[in-house]
This record gives structure tokens, sequence and C-alpha cells, in this order.
């Protein structure tokens, strides 16, 4: 009974709940998100397609709002040409969590609830009263878990007015810029997005299992003092 319950608990030992992750190197610091797919699978979904297909590698932060959003995923910087990253078709929204500090959560085009698409952004503080209530709610997937101050820090930096289709609130970094202008010394760059999955193991579980395989032992011990 006793080995029953000890594999029972080994078993127990190895269950776990899978977390994944994305990481983001930028040239300001690093940045990791904790995705959420409990409540927004399709999301989580396409950004990892993105994140897979190396789309967001040498994209850049293109729109910077202090205190309100910090928006990537919609334009790379490669061998000194600008160009956008390569959409998918677009999702279905999924709005339910709250776009609080922290969260991150897809842009979707005016008036239309299911076009998200490329781009994403990171909410700089509670946009809950905007952001949750127009559009159909803009979809939270994940939140950022570390680096929170590498994304205070690209919010902070001054912005210029690029022009379409990259717009008016571009973050720069070393500024003032010089003519001709050093691109690669001023955009603040995702220079690689990666997936990181792991597991955290189920302890209470496990703790039960341990307390039962103990209960048993102490039984037996028990029953043969008394013999």
């Amino acid at each position: 009974m006793a080995m029953f319950l000890l594999t029972g608990v080994m078993f127990t030992a190895v269950i776990a709940k899978a977390e994944s992750t994305v990481r983001l190197d930028t040239n300001m610091g690093v940045i990791e998100m904790t995705l959420r797919p409990d409540v927004a699978p399709v999301h989580v979904a396409n950004f990892l397609t993105y994140v897979n297909d190396g789309d967001y590698n040498n994209s850049f932060f293109h729109r910077s709002l202090n205190g309100f959003v910090l928006q990537g995923g919609g334009f790379k910087f490669v061998d000194q040409t600008f160009d956008n990253v390569p959409t998918d078709p677009p999702i279905i929204n999924e709005f339910l969590l709250s776009n609080v500090r922290g969260t991150v959560a897809m842009a979707k085009v005016g008036g239309d609830p299911d076009s998200a698409t490329s781009q994403w952004f990171i909410n700089l503080g509670d946009n809950s009263d905007n952001l949750d209530t127009q559009n159909g709610g803009f979809t939270v997937f994940a939140e950022v878990t570390a680096g929170m101050e590498v994304v205070d820090a690209i919010a902070a930096l001054p912005i210029v007015n690029f022009g379409p289709p990259i717009g008016s609130a571009l973050p720069m970094r070393n500024m003032p810029f010089a003519n001709p202008i050093d691109w690669d010394s001023h955009l603040v760059m995702i220079v690689s997005a990666s997936q990181d999955t792991f597991t955290i193991p189920m302890l209470p579980n496990l703790f039960i299992g341990l307390l039962a395989v103990f209960i048993v032992v102490m039984a037996k011990r028990f029953r043969v003092g008394l013999n």
C-alpha cells in the first residue's frame, strides 16, 4: 500500500503547470512577458506564431505615449531599411482582463474589434476606463513580469514625428540626432524575441501525497508495535 502511494507521489511530482514566457532582448535591456492562454488562447497562439517565425526580430518600438502605452510589432529596421512586420490574418477579439499597468494587449483597427494582427502594446498605466470599453475592449494576453523598469526607461525617452506610416510618437535614444541620422543608434530595437516554457510543480498535490505516505508508514509501525 505504501509503495502504491509512493508511486502516486512520484507521479504527482512530475505533474506540473506549464507557463510560457516571451523574452524580448532590446538595446535598452530585457523585457519578459508571461502569457495568458487561459484567458486569451487565440491571442497567445497568434503572438507566439510571430515570435517563433522571427517576425519581431529586428523590429522596434514605434509608439510611445508616456503614461499610456508603449507599442511595437509593426515595423522592422534591417540593413538600413525600414519595413513592415509581415502580418497574418486578423484574429477574433477575446477581451476579458483589464488593461492595467504592466499588461500586454493587441492593437486593433478602430471600429473593428476582430482586427488584431501583429502589433501589441504594453500598458504604462491603468487604462481600464478607456481601453476596456472601446472597440469591444482591447484583449490582454500577457503581462510584463520582469523588466518593467526597462519599459519605463523607454517611455521616458523623447519622441519624434517620423510621419506615416510609423507615426508621430517614435521614441528615440541618444538625442539630439545628427544629419544624416544614424538610425541604429537612435531606434529602440527589439533585437530578438524568443519563447521560453517552464514548469511549476503542483506543490499542494505533492504535499498531500507525502502526507499520505507518512500516515501509512506510521500506521504500519504502530501495528507492528502492538503485535
